[in-house]
């Protein structure tokens, strides 16, 4: 132990031993480091209420003997919710450079190794192997300032080419929000002006059907993006927001006492991948269970994989030898309430 009283991270099967948890006077965090330094679970301390959504199957452990899969089997089998990188792809399983990428990229489940920790701090670092890219991933918590402010999650990312030939890349930060803060009686306000669906999802339309934030076309009908359907209403939508006037999004659910402001580097990151989940997807992995909101800044659309990303919109980039590339962003959680409605809901 160091004098701090923390872990020591001396070896990679150190590294690789489980989920580890960083805490401050408001939330708590757990990350998973053999696991692409995914944040696995996060929870509101006064009343230990959760903010991310978590898969109902839990975390595959590390090694486990699984029946031989395809990518996409293998990455949904993997996949436990949360906060997580995708980079250099997303989506659909690809071959670029001579490699499989797997699907939703290599970041993801990469090991990790713990460079620096506090208590309500770490830096991560791992060297990607299919493409020549480090990437290093810092994760802080902040206290509010006041009784009425908001504490805070923020995590800062870099990508650095150390190779000797330049890379394509497409580059995300999923995060997957869960009951309670979903529910029937959300609203989702964003600051984005333009809204297109995804033909994979809602098979009737194209990416050409763009709309006006929150308007995106359904199967069938028009879809209202600010409000949130009931967790059997067996339906499931994705869409792709752009043309930020601010790089923000505020989810709220005022029963609940809760309210969750995404804020990122829209330099980076100009486009908001939207995906609702309200039992509407049949079969592995979900079969009609699931009921989530996933909000992803991104560098790209459409989240299908670097190839559609490059082919369709134009949105992949290329990272330079030598070069980097830093984001951010923060997630603040709030209560929407008045005092007097907190002191009453408190009586009650």
């Amino acid at each position: 132990m160091t004098e701090a009283g923390l872990p020591e991270i001396q070896s990679w099967d150190d590294m690789l031993s489980g989920t580890r948890t960083l805490s401050n006077r408001s939330l708590s965090l757990t990350y998973l480091p053999g696991r692409g330094g995914s944040i696995t679970g996060l929870r509101r301390i006064g009343d230990d209420t959760p903010i991310l959504w978590q898969a109902p199957w839990g975390i595959v452990p590390i090694g486990a003997t699984r029946p031989p899969a395809t990518a996409s089997v293998t990455a949904h089998e993997m996949w436990a919710g949360g906060w997580r990188t995708l980079y250099p792809s997303s989506g659909r399983a690809i071959t670029l450079y001579g490699a499989d990428m797997g699907y939703d990229g290599e970041a993801c489940v990469a090991p990790y190794r713990v460079e620096e920790q506090a208590p309500d701090s770490v830096r991560l670092r791992t060297r990607l192997v299919r493409t020549p890219v480090e990437v290093i991933r810092t994760i802080t918590l902040s206290d509010p300032e006041d009784e009425s402010g908001a504490a805070t999650v923020r995590v800062v990312e870099t990508v650095r080419n150390v190779g000797q030939q330049a890379v394509e890349m497409m580059w995300a930060n999923e995060i997957v929000l869960g009951e309670p803060l979903v529910g029937p009686t959300t609203t989702v306000d964003t600051g984005a002006s333009v809204v297109r669906p995804e033909p994979d999802t809602t098979h009737s339309v194209s990416y050409d059907d763009l709309m006006p934030w929150p308007r995106s076309q359904g199967k069938g009908e028009m879809i209202n993006l600010r409000r949130v359907p009931a967790k059997d209403a067996a339906t499931s939508w994705q869409a792709y927001l752009s043309d930020f006037s601010e790089p923000q999004a505020e989810i709220t659910n005022h029963a609940a006492g809760l309210r969750v402001r995404l804020t990122w580097d829209g330099e980076t990151m100009p486009y908001l991948w939207y995906q609702m989940e309200a039992g509407g997807r049949q079969d592995f992995p979900h079969y009609s269970g699931s009921y989530y909101l996933g909000l992803s800044p991104a560098s790209a659309w459409p989240r299908q994989g670097l190839n559609d990303a490059r082919r369709i919109s134009s949105t992949a980039q290329w990272l330079g030898a030598g070069e980097e590339l830093t984001t951010w962003i923060e997630l603040a959680v709030s209560d929407p309430r008045s005092p007097e409605e907190i002191a009453a809901a408190d009586q009650a």
